[in-house]
């Protein structure tokens, strides 16, 4: 018996143990979920969009949240336009043939040039990295679209889901909003 406690004790004493009880006291705040850089070429002015996105969503999400509900947009409307053309061998309808009839589809402003665009990174969760991966990949097949025009347009997307349809204030978390997006399109 005493073999097994002491055991028990060499396990509670490891210096993994007492990291564990240790908050840490610098750097960014823990997230239930660990985020992962993703480097996206924005426009100061695409930077103060998401700035203005954190301002209409509830207040318990972060401005942080905000590339997470980007790419929730950005996926919704894409599973929506796979959806549409499902009895086909198309990914996207016959009529959309560049990135800017995808946005005249979707009644977006078209993107102003990129000119003073400069690479920033964006903390998003992991499975937001392989949603964004995967519109990537279908967009940049399509129309050779680059990962920070895909994120653009899912900005505009997530400023059209919050307009035409607002955030209720009884929404808490970041899965709820996530969830009424995906409602609001699907």
């Amino acid at each position: 018996m005493s073999r097994d406690q002491d055991k028990d004790n060499l396990q509670s004493s490891t210096l993994a143990a007492l990291l564990k009880d240790k908050q840490p006291k610098r750097g960014r705040p823990s997230h239930p979920i660990s985020r992962q850089n993703v480097y996206v070429a924005l426009t100061p002015a695409q930077k103060q969009t998401i700035n203005h996105i954190a301002t209409i969503l509830p207040e318990t999400i972060s401005r942080a949240d905000v590339p997470d509900l980007v790419i929730t947009a950005l996926t919704a409307r894409l599973e929506g336009l796979h959806r549409a053309v499902a009895d086909r061998t198309r990914t996207i309808p016959e009529g959309v043939t560049d990135l800017e009839s995808l946005y005249l589809l979707w009644d977006l402003p078209l993107p102003g040039k990129d000119d003073d665009a400069a690479w920033t990174s964006v903390r998003v969760s992991p499975q937001q990295v392989l949603d964004l991966g995967r519109a990537h990949g279908t967009l940049n097949a399509a129309f050779g679209a680059t990962r920070s025009q895909t994120f653009v347009l899912g900005m505009a997307l997530l400023i059209q889901s919050l307009e035409d349809h607002p955030p209720d204030p009884s929404l808490t978390t970041l899965e709820s909003v996530r969830q009424q997006i995906l409602h609001n399109y699907l």
